[in-house]
């Protein structure tokens, strides 16, 4: 079974509750701390037996007692910026921009092991339209699936009207419980344990769906079920329809990319009752995509079920995804031609876009502007850009004859990466989550936000790469693909 041990994180005179789990290390431990404190990781000095705690010094060996009071020192994060140098990023045309006068989006303060659910949120609000239909949604709270759907309308509210500053999900946070028991659960010291994100991403988007019935076309992904018997090749193939949320990427020991956990994740074998062997026999059973939503979410099946330990295990494995996905591969072959027009169609209008990006940022602008003056002309510029480039995108789909906006549907197989739910320990029941969002307003996809919890920053493209796996730091477990030109 899991050993955890419940202690008391003192910091500035505060004192917190956490659940730790001693199969993990230094550096998960810190990134908890951090979701309570706002004290940056690599800030943190906690003080242990033996002095302060190094990142990679498992749990286990440290000596935690119950209840026990645990020192941590270190500046939060809103005390380190007022100190500090300011920081500054690159900006399109190669000038420095201070980050923190960009209108930096909200976090969400964790209110007890919840960066599963925080994290969740934060990629579920990059959807468009599901912040649409909840805007128009006039339900009640009479059940708890219905108290679900209202208290994520009024969270998605406070989240666009907040102005970048903190937002507590405490009603969101109970309707969740209350719809789903399994949240509820604790641990023995009558704390809240941490829980899978996949699971709670997929269950709200479920029951959201559910009561807002729209949102599934740009969802929903209908695939052809061809099941073949293995052991007779003269027994006809049965041929089905079904309808997948989310495609799944199976990780073995040749996975190295995710288009290839993808394949692994739409073929799998089984054993049933032949009528033609009257007997047990195996059956290859093959999916392959009919139609594209205009969103994409693909799981990363990381965790599976340690019975030695009682808990799910983490598969390590570096596996590399790319910013933009091209699907090609796993259309039934039959619908492949329409989408090859359509890739045809939207690539094009993507080099055009990005000779005239390139224009843009060789573009010298004038050095008597003040950091924010420079900022507003350049995003003044940026949405310009978009606003073309939408405008171009809208006249490629055309000429593939499908109404997107009605549909829902993407008329060629290629998606922008847009949200990352990442994963750092070795369970899925302990370690820490963070959410990783593109910012929809850089045209040139450079820019992204981390989502510690309430603490938000500007990261790169570098990070992102580096969210592949290959231990137990933070390793994507969700990612949410765009439809390119959507």
């Amino acid at each position: 079974m899991t050993e955890t041990v419940s202690i008391k994180i003192k910091h500035a005179g505060k004192v917190y509750p956490l659940d730790v789990d001693l199969s993990e290390t230094g550096a998960t431990l810190k990134m908890q701390v951090s979701s309570l404190t706002n004290v940056p990781p690599e800030r943190q000095k906690i003080l242990v037996k033996g002095g302060p705690l190094k990142d990679d010094a498992y749990l286990s060996g440290v000596g935690f007692k119950p209840n026990q009071v645990v020192m941590v020192l270190g500046t939060p994060l809103e005390e380190v910026l007022k100190t500090e140098d300011v920081k500054f990023v690159e900006d399109n045309s190669g000038a420095l921009v201070n980050t923190n006068t960009l209108g930096m989006p909200s976090g969400l303060i964790n209110l007890g092991n919840t960066c599963y659910l925080n994290s969740s949120v934060q990629v579920l609000y990059t959807i468009d339209e599901l912040k649409k239909y909840l805007k128009e949604h006039t339900g009640t709270n009479s059940t708890p699936r219905g108290a679900l759907v209202m208290n994520t309308k009024a969270l998605f509210d406070k989240l666009e009207n907040s102005n970048g500053e903190k937002v507590t999900p405490l009603n969101f946070l109970s309707s969740v419980r209350k719809a789903f028991p399994q949240f509820q659960e604790m641990s023995r010291e009558g704390f809240y344990k941490q829980q899978d994100a996949e699971e709670a991403f997929s269950q709200i988007l479920s029951v959201i769906s559910s009561e807002i019935p729209n949102l599934e076309k740009y969802l929903n992904i209908p695939v052809k079920v061809e099941i073949k018997c293995l052991e007779n090749n003269n027994e006809d193939v049965n041929v089905d329809y079904e309808v997948m949320t989310k495609l799944s990427c199976h990780i073995n020991s040749n996975t190295n990319f995710l288009i290839d956990g993808l394949k692994n994740g739409l073929k799998e074998t089984i054993e049933k009752q032949s009528p033609t062997l009257n007997r047990n026999a195996k059956y290859e059973i093959t999916r392959k995509i009919e139609k594209l939503p205009k969103y994409l979410t693909v799981h990363f099946v990381r965790f599976f079920w340690k019975r030695e330990s009682g808990k799910k295990a983490k598969i390590m494995r570096k596996v590399q995804f790319p910013f933009q996905l091209d699907v090609m591969e796993l259309i039934d072959e039959n619908e492949r031609e329409k989408f090859i027009n359509g890739r045809e169609e939207v690539s094009k209008i993507e080099k055009e876009n990005e000779e005239e990006y390139r224009q843009l940022k060789k573009a010298k602008m004038g050095h008597e502007l003040t950091t924010r003056e420079l900022y507003e002309q350049q995003l003044a510029e940026m949405n310009k850009m978009r606003e073309k480039y939408a405008l171009r995108f809208k006249e490629a789909f055309a000429k593939c004859g499908v109404d997107v906006e009605k549909s829902g549907e993407n008329v060629s197989s290629l998606y922008d990466l847009t949200g990352i739910i990442a994963h750092q320990g070795a369970s899925a029941d302990a370690g820490h989550y963070q959410a990783f969002i593109r910012d929809e307003k850089d045209v040139s996809g450079e820019r992204w936000y981390k989502f510690n919890d309430d603490i938000v920053s500007v990261v790169s493209r570098e990070k992102i790469l580096a969210l592949a796996g290959g231990s137990e730091g933070d390793s994507a477990l969700i990612l949410l693909y765009k439809g390119v030109g959507m």
